[in-house]
């Protein structure tokens, strides 16, 4: 197994998973290596795993580690570098939404929220609304790092909630959420745009977006932010096409 060549993790274990179903390619298994015990993972040493392609979902940090594929591939971007294209600029200006941050406390209306865009976005009825709580509370507001969720309002309604990471060469984009009644608006877009932004202000250099896997046309949306760079042979390399 492969694991981390960093003298910053010799105090971390890494295992691998036992197999899964891929949740981005349905006809493939999946494994990913998980950072162990995760209460002994500090801030730094978060930090250092995002950057090599590690990523987080409740209070575990993970990479995939797939036999036989590759298809994950880290990606960010570098905000500085980056520039809007036209359509990027117009959903910017179209949307202008009030924001704010907050810590991961429970809230019924980002709650709703984020079952309503499960049942449509994703199609998942499999859960009773408890389980799913259960599931929110575990996924997105369990961690042991810098994170917060970002709510953005158009005057008092809810539109759209985003739970990042902060890192100190940048943020974590870990999930982001929205009301399927406003796909018009772009509204997902408009998350990445104002992180981007975001990082600007706080002065992080980078905005990581997870995984790209080229055959999920679900992801296509994160190579529209030019240039990105991809996380390759231990390397993050740009890429402008």
């Amino acid at each position: 197994m492969s694991v981390p060549e960093n003298k910053e993790f010799k105090k971390i274990q890494f295992y691998l998973t036992a197999n899964y179903n891929c949740g981005y390619l349905p006809e493939k298994k999946a494994q990913s290596i998980v950072a162990s015990p995760y209460q002994d993972v500090n801030q730094n040493e978060f930090d250092n795993l995002i950057t090599i392609g590690f990523r987080r979902s409740g209070n575990h940090v993970y990479k995939p580690h797939c036999h036989n594929c590759e298809a994950c591939t880290p990606i960010r971007l570098h905000v500085y570098q980056f520039k809007r294209n036209r359509s990027q600029e117009r959903c910017f200006k179209k949307n202008n939404l009030r924001v704010i941050e907050e810590n991961l406390d429970y809230s019924e209306e980002d709650f709703l929220l984020y079952s309503r865009y499960q049942k449509i976005r994703h199609n998942d009825l499999s859960s009773s609304l408890e389980d799913q709580k259960e599931e929110y509370k575990n996924f997105l507001l369990t961690s042991n790092f810098k994170s917060k969720r970002i709510k953005f309002f158009h005057d008092e309604e809810l539109l759209m909630v985003s739970i990042v990471d902060y890192l100190n060469d940048g943020i974590s984009a870990v999930y982001t959420f929205y009301d399927q009644d406003c796909l018009n608006q772009g509204l997902g877009t408009y998350s990445i745009l104002w992180l981007i932004e975001k990082c600007k202000r706080e002065s992080l250099p980078y905005l990581y977006l997870g995984y790209w896997i080229k055959e999920n046309d679900k992801m296509n949306y994160k190579t529209k932010f030019k240039p990105f760079e991809l996380f390759e042979d231990k390397q993050w390399k740009i890429f402008n096409e």
